[in-house]
């Protein structure tokens, strides 16, 4: 696979009068720029294909401006260098302007794992693996692209309002991290590339000699999935749909900003552990934090390069953290009526002896949720007094119904279960 760089930041804390903040995406316009020979930074929301030298959502007139001025200084900045040869002259901003004109076949953008990449420009046909590409694919109306998919079997039955997915394609799975190649081979059409959310596929080396690209873009991490859909939206050409689906994570991070974040002061905030997979327990850097900080918490593990850390059963190691509050992270349908006792047992089965646990803490979220709707409900759980009572299903219920319509019809979010709380479950315990 055809490899090079890295991309461009913007996530910004906004900190309000009363220490309040709010994690939002800021795209940064003409002049915002990055020092010489910077990158992209994929948790910057920004789109992630070069030429667009601004950084922003989308590539026009005002990167070809950009462009310009890098020229006329003699500077280089990766973004702005269209076509990847090292330079930044007019042969970048043709590129650009073909891009904007429609003449291009192919791009570069920045892939996760091999920086920067050339791609089929528009994508024609893709296979998306896990529901974290899949969902909010779908949402965008991709599907009409999709030759295929990958979804574990419970992620099929828990992901419901993909049924429509389910009916008209095959699903090629065998694991969350691998395509069964074999039942690939049998699609009638195969895809040209595909979409995963991870650095790579444990049979990735097997998929590219059978001439299929693999685009590694971070779907499941909560500040780099915005890019992702970006990216992904803008090579397959839907760059409207995929800027609405960005703005639905914009206005749901507002509104808690503006419920939550701007009433509290830090030392109200409360502390946060996430766990899932039964005693993996969630680093600062990993997926789940990074929503509850979304949400008004203060993540209590360390920022280290790897994302969770295991704990087993005897590890006193967790108890000096002391923290407010213990999310943790199972799967069930959107449909499913589930034995809420048992689920939280279950979920809690390691964790009994921590300090949230006993004070009635623990709360055990649906992870089949996208990222703005889990950062909704963790929002409530930490403050509903503050969220308002049935706040994260008003926010569930707007997303179905606005990407997801067919399966909003006759579907009331408040009437299934996507958070279990002790108060819920505690006359069975």
């Amino acid at each position: 696979m055809d490899s090079k760089i890295l991309a461009i930041v913007a996530v910004v804390v906004v900190v309000g009068a009363a220490g309040g903040g709010a994690l939002i995406y800021m795209n940064m316009g003409n002049g915002g720029g990055m020092p010489d020979g910077k990158d992209f930074d994929q948790s910057s929301g920004a789109l992630l294909v070069y030429g667009n030298a601004n950084c922003d959502s989308k590539i026009d007139s005002a990167d070809v401006t950009a462009i310009q001025s890098l020229i006329d200084s003699g500077g280089y900045e990766k973004v702005a260098d269209a076509n990847q040869d090292g330079k930044v002259n007019s042969d970048d901003i043709d590129f650009v302007n073909d891009i904007i004109s429609g003449k291009r076949s192919s791009v570069y953008y920045r892939d996760m794992t091999d920086g920067p990449t050339e791609v089929q420009y528009p994508i024609t046909s893709f296979m998306g693996v896990h529901q974290f590409v899949l969902m909010p694919m779908v949402a965008i109306g991709a599907m009409q692209y999709m030759k295929g998919f990958t979804l574990s079997a419970n992620g099929v039955s828990s992901a419901t309002m993909l049924q429509e997915l389910y009916d008209t394609q095959t699903n090629v799975n065998t694991s969350y991290n691998m395509v069964d190649v074999e039942k690939l081979s049998n699609l009638s059409e195969k895809p040209k590339v595909i979409m995963c959310h991870i650095k790579s596929l444990s049979n990735e080396n097997k998929l590219e000699k059978s001439g299929i690209q693999i685009m590694h873009l971070d779907f499941s991490d909560f500040k780099g999935s915005v890019s992702a859909i970006r990216t992904a939206g803008f090579l397959l050409n839907l760059s409207e749909s995929a800027d609405s689906y960005v703005s639905f994570i914009d206005d749901v991070i507002k509104k808690v900003d503006t419920k939550i974040l701007s009433k509290l002061t830090d030392d109200e905030k409360k502390t946060v552990i996430c766990g899932y997979m039964t005693n993996c327990i969630d680093h600062k850097s990993g997926t789940y934090t990074p929503m509850a900080e979304a949400a008004g918490g203060v993540g209590v593990m360390s920022d280290d390069s790897n994302t969770y850390v295991e704990f087993n059963r005897g590890d006193e190691w967790i108890l000096g953290y002391n923290e407010d509050m213990f999310f943790y992270m199972n799967s069930w349908g959107f449909s499913e009526d589930i034995d809420t006792v048992n689920q939280y047992k279950k979920s809690a089965d390691y964790f009994t002896g921590l300090k949230s646990y006993k004070a009635g803490n623990f709360v055990v979220f649906n992870s089949i949720m996208p990222p703005a709707l889990m950062v909704a409900y963790m929002a409530e759980a930490m403050y509903p007094e503050l969220a308002g009572a049935g706040f994260g299903n008003e926010v569930n219920q707007e997303y179905l119904e606005t990407f997801y319509p067919a399966f909003a019809a006759g579907y009331t979010a408040a009437d299934h279960t996507f958070v279990i709380t002790y108060d819920m479950v505690k006359e069975g315990l």
